[in-house]
């Protein structure tokens, strides 16, 4: 870890405002950049040339209209030699099935908390359904194209049916390749990669991490080829009984993602296995526990929490990740917290505290 008078604390750091960060990045050429997404709205991307005191419009980011949605700080500038410059911003648009007969409070999965029975969550409770795409730029955001089709889980040749594939990440591989990982409902991360810039992309494929209906973060390690993961890693049982999210991981990769190391657990629910590697399920369209108020996903325990949402940023030799926390009652401080490079190289563990 360097010494800067810059520095960032380390450790676990208090709640931060993060409302107006949707998306704020400086370019490879000093500009700064970012965009904005508001519900079915037309969405544009902006550029400051003066250290943001004053914003310039740039070009419709895309022509779609609908729920679309993305992820904060997802965005990417590519830096190979035949894209160089070019900005990849990741979206995915939503479908969610609104019906009086079928809803949220009689479909949801329900657990058993301090000797209360409550509502826990509704995702893949009801008919919900998704597809990825991305939009691009080589103008610094003055015009946007959009990437050929959807990303849509499709295995098997469609024999399991179609899955949710949404809130892509997107990482620049040492090929100049790109990959995209994926959440969906078959308990994996799915991936796609492009080959064009993200102009067009395969065909998606489940990989063999462990992960609930939940977002990760991927990202490139500065000075290296290596890259590294946080992604809710909970098995077919855990999501089952209601701990889709009570387990929060991390590991890198040395191989543009072939293969996983150095695994670490950033958080864990009581009563969940302290093993660092999770054994995907075997491949599904649908990994979920019960729904109704009649059949319960279980008991959770007192101090059960959701962490999700993770972020993933690097100032000089330290890496900042932050996540969301929920409990049963309601939404907790954001984490942040801090960690040197270095740290990420040192063995598997069953905890990984910020030091």
């Amino acid at each position: 870890m360097t010494n800067h008078d810059d520095q960032l604390p380390t450790g676990e750091l208090p709640e931060l405002e993060t409302e107006e960060r949707r998306e704020f990045r400086e370019l490879s050429s000093g500009v700064l950049f970012k965009y904005d997404l508001q519900g079915e709205e037309a969405a544009y991307s902006y550029t400051s040339h003066d250290g943001g005191r004053t914003w310039d419009r740039g070009g419709e980011l895309m022509t779609y209209r609908g729920p679309i949605q993305g992820l904060d700080n997802a965005s990417i500038q590519l830096k190979s030699a035949t894209y160089r410059g070019r900005i990849v911003l990741p979206f995915y648009l939503y479908m969610h099935g609104l019906h009086p007969d079928y809803t949220n409070h009689e479909r949801g999965g329900y657990a058993t908390y301090k000797n209360k029975t409550l509502l826990l969550e509704t995702h893949t409770h009801v008919p919900e359904m998704s597809g990825s795409f991305m939009v691009w730029s080589d103008d610094e955001g003055q015009s946007w194209s959009t990437s050929k089709g959807f990303l849509l889980g499709y295995f098997d040749d469609g024999h399991m049916g179609f899955t949710t594939t949404d809130e892509p990440v997107v990482v620049e591989l040492s090929d100049g390749q790109l990959m995209c990982y994926m959440r969906s409902t078959c308990g994996r991360i799915v991936k796609s990669y492009s080959a064009d810039g993200g102009e067009s992309w395969t065909k998606v494929e489940p990989t063999e991490l462990a992960m609930s209906n939940s977002p990760c973060a991927l990202s490139r390690i500065p000075h290296t080829d290596d890259l590294v993961l946080i992604w809710n890693q909970v098995s077919a049982e855990e999501i089952e009984t209601g701990f889709r999210r009570g387990r929060l991981s991390m590991a890198i990769s040395k191989n543009d993602g072939q293969t996983w190391e150095n695994h670490k657990t950033l958080e864990l629910v009581s009563g969940l296995s302290t093993g660092v590697l999770i054994k995907p399920p075997p491949l599904t369209s649908m990994v979920r526990g019960p729904s109704g108020p009649d059949n319960l996903l279980g008991q959770i325990p007192d101090d059960f929490r959701y962490y999700g949402y993770p972020e993933i940023y690097f100032h000089d030799e330290q890496m900042l990740v932050c996540y969301k926390a929920h409990s049963p009652e309601g939404p907790l401080p954001r984490k942040w917290r801090t960690f040197s490079i270095q740290d990420l190289y040192n063995p598997d563990d069953r905890q990984c505290d910020a030091r």
